[in-house]
């Protein structure tokens, strides 16, 4: 006869697994974006000196 709680270890896997799955997913997906767009201050340091553009 089978262990009752091999069903819920297996359920209990699967769902820890999924979890990870998301999270990964998540991470890869916020640090690949392109965050350039969002930039509202550009500082720039050349031999003119420093320039600030606020757009």
């Amino acid at each position: 006869m089978a262990d009752p709680n091999t069903n819920s270890n297996g359920f209990l896997y699967f769902l820890v697994g999924a979890m990870l799955v998301g999270i990964v997913g998540f991470g890869v997906y916020y640090f690949t974006q392109d965050n350039s767009a969002k930039a509202d201050l550009e500082i720039s340091v050349g031999e003119d000196g420093i320039k600030v553009d606020g757009n």
